[in-house]
């Protein structure tokens, strides 16, 4: 017997069950769909992420309600930040040594997700910003991570690789560095700033690309957030400085972005794998993480819709007592929830992944940690389809200016229209798979060409 020949006893208004009613409350508010679901093993990290989110879903409605106030002001409020700060929300990933939760890359990207189902935007702000912190604690110093950290017991720190004429000029013990940087996503409220500068070589050697740390102390965020389509209330303003200078201890060069061998600065410091992975294989589930939420914000304003609207041709029932709307549901929330499976578990694989190269020196290489990177963009387009999906058959008047479902709409649409886009990257990933097929099929044959000529020499020798 197929399941397709199963039957299923689909609750109508005009079958046995009672007719849907209206909500109470708005959808995701409360209740046991409202909120992630908790599967990490461990007691203490578990614990913990069960409260930030609760905390995420605490704050919910206030986030959803200032949601247009946040897009006018290119980010979000003071007393949002200060909750933040309050509850652990920029420590998820703060090693405990410093002061941190150091929870891991898969509940960050939880906690993350709870945030963005209250405000996309804020979720963004927030993540693009606290996820730095991975990136400080894993390739620079202890001696730098103690200065930084130590400063305010966290750190706020977007990056940059969008430079405007910026320019280094080696000096005495550091570098001078001037320019201004586009898409600063967390600027408002940071306590540091990573750009990346080209750090002119020496003794004929090339120029080669790094990360500096500066303190808030030393750059101007400018008020240029907000012209754009989407995500306009994440803070992605443009950082300028002139003439700052960066000890040499405040700048990394670039070498850990897409292949790691062998346990990192981090690992060494922390004794935690999480810290030995590669910037690559993580950074687009920051973005990720923020769509995942959005989806689900979009799923419970399309529940609002349609349990409090009649369904067109037939007013006498609500929108959510007809299949053609239960249907549309029903596939969207599959793909939200397939992008939240999917999310977490490129989380866990990068744990793995850092252990491995840490503990056992097999390489968290390129294709590893590209194919991540490319995971999360298939993450943020499940959510861009099931989000066409809601607005198309939700009715127009939800299209308008002010409605939540439009904002969701153009917020996924800028997810999917960055320069940092999934077809730029499947080639090279599939390019980076084949090398390293063939690179490992060349050590296995060396391997195997030696394990067999051993047992000859020693023959021809013996019979010598």
């Amino acid at each position: 017997m197929t399941r397709a020949r199963t039957p299923v006893q689909t609750p109508t208004a005009s079958g046995h069950e009672a007719p849907i009613t209206r909500p109470a409350r708005d959808p995701g508010l409360s209740g046991p769909y409202s909120q992630a679901v908790v599967i990490e093993p461990d007691a203490r990290i578990r614990a913990e992420l069960q409260r930030l989110l609760d905390r995420a879903r605490d704050i919910r409605e206030r986030l959803r309600a200032r949601q247009a106030q946040t897009e006018s002001d290119g980010q979000y409020a003071q007393d949002v930040h200060e909750y933040f700060l309050e509850h652990g929300f920029y420590k998820v990933l703060l090693p405990r040594r410093f002061g941190g939760l150091e929870l891991g890359v898969p509940a960050f990207f939880a906690v993350i997700s709870e945030v963005a189902r209250g405000c996309p935007s804020t979720a963004w702000c927030l993540s693009l910003s606290a996820a730095h912190t991975l990136t400080l604690s894993s390739y620079w110093p202890e001696a730098t991570q103690a200065e930084v950290f130590g400063e305010h017991g966290h750190m706020i720190a977007p990056a940059s690789g969008n430079p405007r004429a910026a320019t280094v000029v080696p000096t005495e013990g550091g570098y001078l560095i001037s320019g201004t940087w586009r898409y600063c996503s967390g600027a408002p409220y940071s306590t540091h700033f990573f750009p990346t500068v080209m750090i002119p070589g020496a003794d004929g050697e090339d120029e080669y690309r790094a990360w500096a740390v500066i303190d808030r102390v030393d750059y101007t965020v400018l008020d240029d957030w907000g012209r754009v389509i989407g995500m306009r209330g994440s803070g992605s303003n443009s950082i300028t400085m002139t003439n700052v200078f960066v000890p040499h201890h405040r700048i990394s060069r670039e070498t850990w972005t897409v292949h790691s061998a062998g346990p990192s600065i981090g690992y060494a410091v922390h004794r935690n794998p999480t810290y030995s992975g590669v910037f690559m294989g993580f950074a687009e589930g920051e973005v990720a993480a923020v769509a995942v939420g959005l989806g689900y914000a979009a799923l419970d304003e399309y529940e609002r819709i349609i349990r409090t609207t009649r369904a067109p041709f037939d007013p006498a029932r609500l929108r959510a007592d007809a299949d053609d709307w239960r249907r549309v549901l029903g596939m969207a929330m599959a793909q939200v929830d397939a992008a939240q499976g999917a999310l977490l578990h490129s989380g866990r694989l990068y744990e793995e992944y850092a252990r491995r190269s840490a503990t056992e020196g097999e390489a968290f290489d390129e294709a590893r940690a590209m194919r991540l990177n490319n995971a999360h963009f298939v993450v943020e387009e499940l959510v861009w389809e099931a989000v066409q999906t809601l607005i198309r058959t939700a009715g127009s008047g939800v299209s308008a200016d002010g409605q939540a479902l439009q904002r969701y709409f153009r917020d996924i649409w800028t997810t999917q229209s960055r320069t940092d886009q999934f077809q730029f990257f499947a080639g090279p990933t599939a390019g980076y798979h084949l090398t390293g097929q063939v690179r490992h099929e060349a050590a296995e044959c060396a391997a195997t060409t030696e394990s067999v000529a051993e047992p000859a020499l020693a023959a021809g020798t013996a019979g010598g």
